[in-house]
């Protein structure tokens, strides 16, 4: 399920609206207070399918924006957030690590839950799904 975060990562690294940020995923060690900043981890993933041999996993992918409180932070955020959207949603990554992934589809904007003091953010939540193949039980 990991393997989404280093392609997840390097797409919106690649993206003009968030040069000079730092862009950073869940598992990796950095400076967690630099900001601006865009913060890529799986929040969790829903299954479907569990009573058969295999399982369909659907994880969600929160993509944090954070920015200092200014004048300009609305406009900074609706940049960022203009861009993420742009390269994320329906963005189909194919087969990766030996498994297929379904496009990604943007489920929910919202303020994150917690940010530092002095600071502005929102969070996009993404969801895909894949297929994992379990034991086939014999007698």
């Amino acid at each position: 399920m990991l393997a989404l975060e280093s392609h997840l990562k390097a797409r919106l690294a690649a993206l003009s609206a968030l040069t000079g940020w730092a862009v950073r995923t869940g598992t990796e060690a950095s400076e967690r207070r630099a900001v601006p900043a865009a913060d890529v981890r799986c929040t969790g993933a829903r299954t479907t399918d569990s009573e058969t041999t295999a399982v369909t996993l659907d994880p969600a992918w929160t993509v944090t924006l954070v920015v200092p409180r200014s004048d300009q932070a609305a406009g900074q955020l609706d940049a960022a957030l203009n861009a993420v959207i742009g390269s994320l949603h329906n963005w189909h990554p194919g087969q990766l690590s030996g498994r297929v992934w379904r496009r990604l589809a943007l489920q929910t904007v919202r303020e994150p839950e917690f940010t530092a003091e002095g600071q502005a953010g929102l969070e996009l939540v993404f969801a895909t799904s894949t297929v994992y193949h379990g034991q086939v039980l014999t007698r």
